[in-house]
């Protein structure tokens, strides 16, 4: 079947592909000329397409950087699932934090628009800074969803993680900017060392206390004297936790997440 060509010849490809050809040429010219300098024009050579080819996909250059910026949003690599279906151990969330979220964080072209949006928080202060709200949002709702209803489940142990999830990909964060300050390529043995070091810190911070011979590896009930956990939901997402003790009132411990 003969290619699907427009009036200049051009072949006609999906739009989400010839969107995905304007964004990394965006961000080449983003990142070689910076945003203010960079015209359409030089975006539209890059990508091989007219002035008019931007336009049909982007009204206009801020509406290209914000596009940029979205990619950096995605959350779907957090599997919903994990958040609202089955069992969130330790180890499922550690395999989605340092393995899925990790690749996808590391990769380059999340890398390059990171040090797209390093390299414009001086000329564009507002805009990265509701960029930075919106991700610190977005990821802290995701994490946290996930985290809490683990510790609920028994899987995960509360402290200052579970409170603050973003804690949780602070090592993620690290290595973006570190790779994106540092253009030469990947040391991949470097990459694996950080990336098992990430795996252990997460288990140190989130495996659950051994100290209690009741709680077994994935918090499942083992005597009858179990700690009982109560828990209070308010109106602003977060939930208060108690652990009580029947055999040891005294111990009685709260966590609010």
């Amino acid at each position: 079947m003969a290619q699907q060509r427009s009036e200049s010849g051009r072949r006609r490809l999906p739009p989400e592909v010839r969107r995905t050809q304007i964004l990394d040429a965006a961000c080449a010219e983003f990142s070689e000329r910076g945003f203010a300098s960079t015209r359409i024009d030089d975006i539209a050579a890059r990508a091989g397409l007219s002035k008019g080819g931007i336009y049909t996909h982007f009204p206009s250059k801020d509406a290209v950087l914000e596009a940029l910026l979205g990619l950096l949003l995605n959350t779907s690599v957090l599997d919903e699932r994990a958040l609202t279906t089955g069992e969130v151990t330790l180890e499922r969330v550690i395999d989605l934090l340092a393995s899925e979220l990790y690749t996808w964080c590391t990769r380059e072209p999340f890398v390059a628009t990171f040090r797209l949006l390093m390299a414009e928080s001086v000329r564009l202060p507002g805009l990265v800074d509701q960029w930075r709200k919106q991700a610190e949002n977005a990821y802290a709702a995701a994490i946290g969803k996930m985290v809490r209803k683990g510790v609920m489940q028994g899987h995960l142990r509360p402290g200052a993680a579970t409170k603050n999830p973003l804690l949780l990909i602070a090592p993620i964060t690290q290595m973006c900017v570190r790779r994106a300050l540092i253009s030469a390529p990947v040391n991949q043995r470097e990459f694996a060392r950080h990336r098992e070091a990430y795996r252990e810190l997460l288990r140190e911070l989130l495996a659950p206390s051994r100290g209690n011979p009741n709680l077994g590896e994935c918090g499942e009930n083992r005597g009858r004297n179990m700690p009982r956990v109560m828990k209070q939901d308010f109106p602003d997402g977060a939930c208060h936790l108690t652990l009580e003790d029947s055999a040891a009132p005294d111990k009685n411990r709260s966590w609010i997440i």
